[in-house]
């Protein structure tokens, strides 16, 4: 019993050795051991803009999204959010694709109202046995781009690229 008695504490001690190394590597306080909770404050609601089903129009809902995100991360999001669909309404037909978003950049439109956000996703492909429903593209475009506009403060045109290349068409019919 002796002899497990030390095993265990000299275990024990090494161990917590060890974590006091690593508070000091990576300059954290001993004591800080859980992450701290985030505050429900931080989370703000949103409007989103979706197609309805069989695109007969445009529906919005709301959503709540993380309220420190930098410009950038919020149009990932947003983009993620409108292609997902509505949370009420079967609209999972409107979207037949899985996107990928390459790079996202927001710069100064060439007129000089407001900002520009340019959205290039991978190559997108669509199974063979998919529904698409007539005129779901444009939709989701129109969506998009009303979202980020009210949402994301500054921009007022959205364009999304495929590879590189503008007004290319995501999925045909």
């Amino acid at each position: 019993k002796e002899y497990s008695r030390v095993m265990f504490l000299s275990i024990s001690g090494l161990c917590f050795f060890a974590y006091l190394m690593l508070c000091l590597l990576t300059g954290k306080n001993v004591f800080d051991i859980f992450p701290p909770v985030p505050a429900l404050q931080e989370n703000r609601k949103i409007t989103i803009y979706i197609p309805s089903e069989g695109c007969t129009g445009i529906i919005q809902e709301q959503r709540r999204v993380f309220s420190d995100l930098e410009d950038d991360k919020l149009v990932h999001r947003i983009f993620y959010l409108v292609a997902a669909g509505s949370q009420y309404e079967n609209t999972l037909s409107n979207v037949p694709a899985k996107f990928i978003i390459k790079k996202i950049w927001i710069v100064d439109s060439e007129d000089g109202d407001g900002k520009t956000c340019l959205i290039d996703l991978m190559p997108v492909i669509i199974e063979k046995d998919v529904v698409v429903v007539k005129g779901s593209e444009q939709m989701f475009r129109e969506a998009l781009e009303k979202t980020i506009a009210e949402n994301v403060p500054g921009i007022k045109k959205v364009i999304l690229l495929e590879k590189g290349v503008p007004c290319k068409k995501l999925w045909d019919i």
